[in-house]
């Protein structure tokens, strides 16, 4: 009897402190669209990195599409011409 009475109470501080560490999340200070570390192409949002090598432009592409926030502005992608190559080997990531 004593036992089921320690198992109950250890298992409720364990629940417990399972639904504290839950309720630690939210995500609410992220910024709403990726932060570039280069200057955007003029007239966009577009990172100059993304329009000189396929490199960069496929690092842009992924860092917008990892943004979760549905409620951002859309992406002004202006003039902007992400690169390519026809010699990079394709990226085993996608």
């Amino acid at each position: 009897m004593k036992y089921t009475k320690h198992t109950r109470v250890a298992l409720s501080l364990v629940g417990g402190a399972l639904l504290l560490a839950a309720c630690g999340g939210g995500g609410g200070g992220e910024p709403a669209m990726p932060v570039a570390t280069d200057p955007p192409v003029a007239g966009s949002d577009v990172p100059q990195s993304a329009t000189t090598s396929s490199a960069g432009a496929l690092a842009y592409v992924k860092s917008v599409a990892a943004s979760s926030d549905n409620a951002a502005t859309p992406v002004n992608v202006g003039d902007a011409v992400l690169a390519t190559s026809d010699t990079d080997e394709p990226d085993p990531s996608i």
